[in-house]
């Protein structure tokens, strides 16, 4: 019996990786492959993450691995700047998203339709 991997990897070309437990990650599906990636965190954490994102440039090579399931090879897209907020307990958590395309997906969108009119 296999076990999920409660952690969330993010790795670069260059062997760079940040690892994040999954309960800190949030992924929002949108459309033409993009992928939200937001980031719940305390502070300790969130440093780590802004340094490890903002060295990214526009369309550069990203690799996801979720829970140990395997890489999702993703092309990085931007990231927004860090929110200080509260959740409803007055507890401070710090807020991040960074937005991914799936290169699967981004694939699949160039090709022409099968009906024979893309020609």
């Amino acid at each position: 019996m296999s076990k999920i991997d409660p952690n969330v990897i993010f790795k670069k070309d260059n062997g760079e990786t940040i690892s994040l437990q999954e309960k800190y990650v949030g992924l929002k599906s949108r459309p033409n492959g993009l992928l939200a990636v937001n980031f719940r965190t305390p502070e300790d954490e969130i440093n780590n993450l802004k340094e490890f994102f903002e060295s990214f440039q526009n369309d550069e090579p990203i690799k996801m691995d979720i829970g140990g399931t395997g890489d999702i090879e993703c092309s990085f897209k931007g990231i927004s700047p860090i929110l200080e907020q509260k959740d409803t307990a007055g507890f401070t958590y710090f807020f991040l998203s960074v937005t991914l395309q799936d290169i699967k997906k981004m694939k699949t969108m160039e090709q022409p339709p099968n009906c024979g009119c893309g020609k």
